[in-house]
């Protein structure tokens, strides 16, 4: 049974450790799952990858939770147009 059909889950720091189980565990429970990332481009592709294989929406978006002010969410860019754009169709 799928408990998060049709929910969105922001998951910060999904790259690798805790955040990266927490966000596949998300996605294997049914929900899309945003996640965020500071420098590890690569590494947050491969979590992507995971959680799209499983049938579940995934975009990465670089944002350091740590540095608010220096973070693109912290400026107020259109972070949800980044979601629409990865996820149309």
């Amino acid at each position: 049974m799928s408990t998060l059909k049709d929910k969105v889950a922001l998951v910060t720091g999904a790259s690798r450790g805790i955040a990266a189980a927490i966000a596949k565990r998300l996605a294997a429970d049914g929900a899309d799952v945003v996640i965020t990332y500071a420098k590890d481009a690569k590494a947050a592709e491969a979590i992507v990858k995971v959680i799209e294989s499983r049938g579940r929406k995934a975009p990465a978006i670089r944002a350091d939770a740590a540095d608010f002010q220096g973070s693109p969410v912290g400026r107020g860019t259109n972070s949800k147009g980044a979601w629409e754009d990865r996820c149309a169709g």
